[in-house]
């Protein structure tokens, strides 16, 4: 998997039923104004910055969920998430980026699940 991937991308594998967890990177308020939401995969709202000045990404149960999956990182423009799928990465956590972020996916007309 690529550092970073888009909408395109991003659909195809919601389509195919790829095992992935979207993970919005942004503060909680962002998050409740809107994220990306899918049947066909989680979304969870764990802020890049409370991830970075933790010893410990997320609580135990996030973890488990997030340990052998594809994560797939947003925010609003794509970069914070691409910031948090590097420290995911460094970790030992499969993440990646999603490119333009919620913007992105939400100007994109074939992007809607």
């Amino acid at each position: 998997m690529t550092e970073t991937l888009n909408c395109k991308a991003l659909k195809q594998m919601l389509d195919n039923d790829f095992p992935l967890i979207l993970l919005d990177v942004r503060d909680n308020d962002k998050f409740l104004m809107g994220s990306i939401h899918s049947e066909k995969a989680p979304t969870k709202n764990v802020p890049y910055l409370s991830m970075k000045e933790q010893d410990y990404l997320f609580d135990e149960e996030t973890a488990r969920q997030l340990e052998n999956v594809q994560i797939v990182t947003i925010c609003t423009t794509g970069n914070k998430a691409q910031k948090a799928a590097a420290l995911l990465r460094e970790k030992g956590y499969k993440a990646t980026a999603l490119l333009g972020g919620v913007t992105a996916w939400n100007e994109d007309s074939s992007s809607k699940v």
